[in-house]
């Protein structure tokens, strides 16, 4: 009977917090937050890839849960609204590390027809660090251009889907992603330019 009855004041106490939360208020949320953090850092912990920081995934589901905090409905579990959430926000990152390494294998394969040796963990190139040169390239682009050539060519979308992500056109989108890709035709000098400029 008592474990019934603690069952129920929990219930009581998550509605009261989610209805002060969907009013705004920023105490209910801080204490939601402390209330769930722990078994949602221990979820992603587990099921997120190796390299992954599962803090910073933690900041953006709660961001968006406050943002969000208006749709919340009371009298659904708060714990499956937030568990939703999570798993489409590691569904995100495996999509976006699944197109990161795919981009990185169509530059190694171009690199082995322009004559050179794939790099691997033996060698002083290796993925790590050949990201690390595109993006430090990629990172000089303006803002909306940077954005729309990582949503092309990291993220897979479609140049459709970005003009209904950014609220543009289709033709800013392509005006966008030729200068972008002028700029790194310009300031490719190594032979990574013939890789990159093989894969573009």
């Amino acid at each position: 009977m008592s474990n019934q009855l603690f069952a129920m004041s929990k219930l009581i106490i998550e509605k009261v917090l989610i209805e002060k939360l969907r009013q705004g208020d920023q105490m209910a949320f801080e204490v939601i937050f402390h209330r769930t953090k722990g078994k949602l850092k221990g979820f992603l912990v587990k099921v997120l890839p190796v390299g992954e920081d599962a803090e910073s995934i933690i900041q953006e589901i709660y961001l968006k849960i406050w943002s969000s905090r208006k749709s919340i409905k009371a009298n659904r579990s708060f714990e499956t609204y937030l568990f939703s959430i999570a798993r489409n926000m590691v569904v995100d990152v495996m999509r976006k590390r699944f197109h990161k390494q795919k981009y990185l294998e169509e530059l190694c394969s171009q690199l082995k027809e322009a004559g050179n040796d794939c790099p691997d963990g033996h060698q002083i190139m290796q993925y790590s660090e050949l990201e690390k040169k595109i993006y430090g390239i990629i990172e000089q682009l303006p803002e909306q251009r940077q954005i729309i050539f990582k949503l092309n060519r990291i993220d897979g979308l479609t140049y459709k889907e970005i003009a209904r992500k950014l609220d543009i056109s289709e033709n800013t989108v392509d005006s966008q992603m030729r200068s972008a890709l002028a700029f790194l035709r310009k300031e490719m000098k190594s032979f990574l330019s013939i890789l990159i400029l093989a894969y573009l």
